[in-house]
């Protein structure tokens, strides 16, 4: 028997604004790259079919970029319980991540340019077990994301007294 989610704190609303502008860049990338090979197969010999490469790719990109992030920020959500924080997220698979709390290391807030410029910020949690994060939570409002470290780093003080 599978015990229920708590209930979740989700996102705030900016977060769907970054998800969004990571979306776009990621199609702008993906679409320069298919642009590319298609010139370069063009100048191979191939005539007229390379050039529907990047169109596909480009129509098939903006078809995520408007359906994806949407997606993405109603999925997202993180619950602090008493032993353990729990993180859910993911569009086609979902994935919950319960860490608990005497596991964990350190945790970092981090912000990039786009999310600086958002007034967000990124959460990362380490354990014991990881070499990397092994949980991250994005598009919290800054304010939200320090709380959450100082109240997540209080208690792994508490469980070491």
């Amino acid at each position: 028997m599978t015990t229920p989610l708590p209930t979740l704190e989700r996102l705030p609303r900016g977060a769907l604004t970054l998800f969004r502008i990571r979306a776009l860049l990621r199609m702008g990338i993906y679409g320069a790259i298919t642009f590319a090979v298609a010139l370069g197969l063009s100048f191979a010999g191939n005539e007229h079919w390379p050039f529907l490469l990047p169109c596909a790719v480009v129509l098939g990109l903006s078809v995520l970029t408007a359906w994806y992030p949407q997606r993405a920020h109603e999925r997202w959500g993180w619950a602090l319980r008493e032993h353990d924080l729990v993180i859910s997220h993911g569009v086609l698979l979902q994935e919950v991540v319960s860490i608990p709390a005497g596991r964990i290391q350190h945790v970092d807030v981090h912000q990039g340019p786009i999310e600086r410029s958002l007034g967000l910020a990124r959460l990362q949690i380490y354990t014991a077990a990881g070499s990397g994060a092994d949980g991250e939570i994005p598009g919290l409002t800054r304010e939200t994301a320090d709380a959450l470290r100082e109240r997540l780093v209080r208690r792994e003080a508490d469980d070491v007294v």
